[in-house]
């Protein structure tokens, strides 16, 4: 599916989107309630790496840690609770990237919950500590039946 770009799509010399240019290791995930209060989906911490790529690409894959294995042992089949359970844990998406200023727009092409293709992911970019450190905050989305704030915090690896 192409997903028409809607932002400024980016270039490996932006200035901006050159500090976000590699791989990122998942630290911590907090989903923030309306109410302030605080989860953390995929467990503390949870696993994840992101990447984003100079042609303006971007790939994720987050999880919570020590997720069981599926006992028929074959990619695509097994029970359903077991496979229900490995969803309901595991979150993997494709996107073009676009910038609008500082925010970063994933333009999902590709998506373990098929509901976000076609979408339009606003992440909130914040760097820190010489660019080591990035905050991606997303506007509120339901989640586990609570309107709530997603805010990544990520750190570079390569």
């Amino acid at each position: 599916m192409t997903v028409p770009m809607t932002g400024r799509a980016p270039a490996a010399d932006d200035p901006f989107y050159a500090r976000l240019i590699g791989c990122w290791r998942l630290l911590r995930w907090d989903s923030i309630g309306e109410d302030g209060s605080v989860e953390h989906p995929m467990g503390d911490p949870p696993e994840g790496l992101l990447a984003y790529t100079p042609d303006g690409t971007m790939v994720t894959n987050i999880g919570r840690a020590g997720r069981p294995p599926i006992s028929a042992g074959d990619l695509l089949e097994g029970p359903a609770d077991e496979r229900n359970a490995a969803f309901g844990t595991f979150i993997a998406y494709a996107a073009r990237v676009a910038l609008e200023g500082e925010t970063v727009v994933h333009e999902v092409v590709m998506s373990l919950y098929p509901n976000w293709v076609g979408s339009r992911q606003r992440r909130h970019a914040t760097l820190r500590d010489g660019d080591r450190i990035l905050v991606l905050t997303a506007d509120p989305f339901p989640m586990r039946g609570r309107m709530s704030t997603q805010r990544l915090t990520w750190e570079k690896v390569g």
